[in-house]
């Protein structure tokens, strides 16, 4: 059995690579330069009718709480030794924030 290696099919214009047995699948060098993937890069997968496109994204973090969130929870934590004697009692307060 030959050994088979990565090449480009010259009349499709395409870049072949072979699965491995755990599914993996090596990007060509040259894919990999030109969208700018490299070590933790995340790759989305999007099944098309004639095949898969793969797209490099960018993540971002998002934050939890809007900007106005972030402000009452800054009131409450100042509000030192402030306590309720019941959840009525402090949905209250905070929706008064």
């Amino acid at each position: 059995m030959s050994k088979i290696t990565k090449k480009r099919a010259t009349d499709s214009g395409y870049i072949i690579t072979i699965v491995s047995s755990r599914g993996q699948v090596t990007i060509p060098q040259e894919i990999r330069d030109h969208l700018h993937i490299g070590k933790g890069s995340i790759i989305s997968f999007a099944p098309m009718k004639k095949g898969v496109l793969i797209v490099p994204m960018k993540v971002e973090p998002q934050d939890p709480y809007t900007e106005e969130e972030w402000k009452k929870i800054k009131k409450i934590s100042e509000a030192k030794g402030k306590s309720f004697d019941n959840s009525k009692e402090a949905k209250e307060f905070i929706s008064k924030l």
